[in-house]
């Protein structure tokens, strides 16, 4: 009886796991892994080169340090496009084929994580077209780590599941 059950609870638990590893792949992306960081430095600023294709930015995560001065080399692949920093008050506006470059900023944000969007409408993917811009380390946030938590708590709701059921099985003749 206790081989089944272990059997059960194992083969649960890997496919729980392979599930929630494809979820957050799929929610975060690969490209999520690809990060614009350092970039080039010329005459003491950061310079980075980004491209802005339908409903996507690349790379999609950039790391500053608090007190870094940048500047944005940007390019659309295909239409008209915009490129967001609120909190930097960057707004530029992208035409296909033709770099735009952001005038320097001083990064003077707290160290965390901020949303680089596109602010012209391009499309039905428009609401997706997000990047991030990571000021310093700003350790993991309690957003970061939801999905982990709902994966170990799917996962052990699972194995309960499967304990349950192996225990309500009837015995063979």
């Amino acid at each position: 009886m206790l081989r089944p059950l272990v059997r059960s609870v194992l083969l649960t638990t890997a496919a729980v796991a392979l599930l929630g590893a494809l979820t957050i792949w799929t929610v975060d992306g690969p490209q999520a892994l690809i990060s614009a960081s350092p970039g080039a430095r010329r005459d003491g600023v950061k310079e980075f080169s980004i491209r802005v294709y339908a409903w996507g930015f690349s790379p999609k995560v950039i790391r500053v340090d608090p007190g870094d001065t940048v500047r944005f080399r940007v390019v659309s692949d295909d239409i008209q496009h915009g490129f967001a920093i609120n909190e930097l008050g960057l707004n530029l506006q992208l035409v296909s084929g033709r770099e735009v470059r952001s005038p320097d900023v001083k990064v003077t944000l707290p160290p965390g994580k901020y949303p680089i969007q596109c602010s012209t409408f391009c499309g039905l993917g428009h609401p997706s077209m997000k990047a991030s811009l990571i000021v310093g380390n700003p350790g993991p946030t309690p957003a970061a780590t939801v999905p982990w938590i709902a994966s170990l708590l799917a996962l052990a709701a699972a194995g309960s599941f499967a304990a349950l059921a192996a225990g309500r099985r009837e015995p063979g003749p």
